[in-house]
């Protein structure tokens, strides 16, 4: 009988956050949710924040863990499953307009400077809007 806490049996993290470190980093994915929502416990206005869900067909992504930046890229794997949180209304209102299954481009390409002191700068994520994916046929991470 196998030991069931050998690490061979774990069950990995399949579930990531996509965050964007440095200029240049990108995510490709079918969308596979975009109705789930959360408050943001972090701002002092308690907005609600959307999550979108991607099974992902690639990227590059310098993840951010409290608060710092990895110096090394995270490579996206095909097939795993991400999620993309954001309260910001231009990106809500851009993805949005992604139909599940359609494939989405996001990516970070500058950052602007804030003319709020003590405000941090703004990351500007440019969505693009693919195709839609044949082979999509409504799953999402509930059903692995």
């Amino acid at each position: 009988m196998d030991d069931l806490f050998d690490e061979k049996n774990e069950v990995k993290n399949s579930y990531n956050n996509i965050k964007f470190g440095k200029e240049g980093d990108w995510f490709r994915g079918v969308l596979t949710e975009n109705t789930r929502q959360m408050e943001n416990k972090l701002s002092e206005k308690r907005e609600m924040q959307t999550i979108f869900e991607f099974k992902a067909q690639g990227g590059s992504l310098h993840l951010i863990n409290d608060r710092v930046v990895d110096e090394e890229a995270t490579e996206v794997q095909p097939g795993e499953y991400w999620s993309f949180i954001t309260g910001k209304q231009a990106l809500l209102n851009q993805l949005k307009k992604a139909k599940l299954g359609q494939v989405v481009g996001l990516k970070f390409s500058e950052t602007v400077k804030s003319k709020t002191k003590g405000f941090g700068d703004a990351k500007i994520i440019k969505v693009y809007l693919g195709e839609m994916d044949p082979e999509y046929q409504g799953e999402t991470s509930q059903d692995q």
